[in-house]
């Protein structure tokens, strides 16, 4: 039920994010993504989906005026997306904001919703990948963010070095290991884009 990628497994924060923060149980559905192309369900409520993206740009929008206030060189969203080949998978992303000033890498994605520790990871998985995928940003001090509504949860370096080898293994485990067994959840297929699945 999806195509597969012809050798090139491809993975997106996202995916794994979840996984990594145990917010999510079902590995089945990162290792599915990265390994095939496939159909995705229709959303079901278009209309809290516009809702939702027109709140997050809004963030984004706010964000992106307060750093360069604040004298950050700052790009957005569709400028920092990467793609960037490793020895387990490729690895994809666009975090919503990338600044930079006097030698400090800042990226920051805002979220909408409720807080979530998939939200931490998926910053740290930018930390780690952006200045891979971009060798001038690599000598500097990468700091980050999840801005949400009413707060914004600093990740420093400290903590984003202690979560390196965690993010490695997640995307080694989801690009090169064996098929997981499927594990359907009512919370978890309800969020699920995976139209085929014959477990839902």
């Amino acid at each position: 039920f999806g195509t597969p990628r012809h050798g090139k497994v491809y993975v997106w924060p996202t995916w794994v994010s979840g996984l990594i923060a145990g917010d999510k149980q079902c590995a089945w559905s990162a290792w599915f993504k990265a390994h095939f192309q496939y159909q995705k369900r229709p959303q079901e409520n278009e209309n809290a989906l516009a809702t939702w993206k027109a709140a997050h740009d809004d963030m984004v929008a706010e964000r992106y005026a307060a750093l360069d206030t604040d004298g950050w060189d700052v790009a957005v969203e569709g400028q920092n997306k990467f793609s960037m080949k490793g020895k387990a998978a490729v690895l994809g992303g666009a975090p919503d904001l990338v600044a930079v000033r006097r030698g400090v890498l800042r990226i920051e994605d805002c979220k909408s919703g409720k807080e979530r520790d998939g939200d931490f990871w998926q910053v740290c998985i930018y930390l780690l990948a952006v200045p891979l995928a971009r060798p001038e940003l690599a000598a500097l001090e990468p700091t980050g963010a999840v801005v949400y509504r009413d707060r914004i949860r600093e990740i420093d370096q400290a903590a984003f070095w202690l979560a390196k080898d965690r993010i490695a293994n997640y995307i080694t485990q989801v690009g090169t290991g064996p098929e997981p067994a499927r594990t359907p959840s009512a919370s978890e297929c309800r969020f699920c884009d995976i139209a085929a699945c014959p477990d839902r």
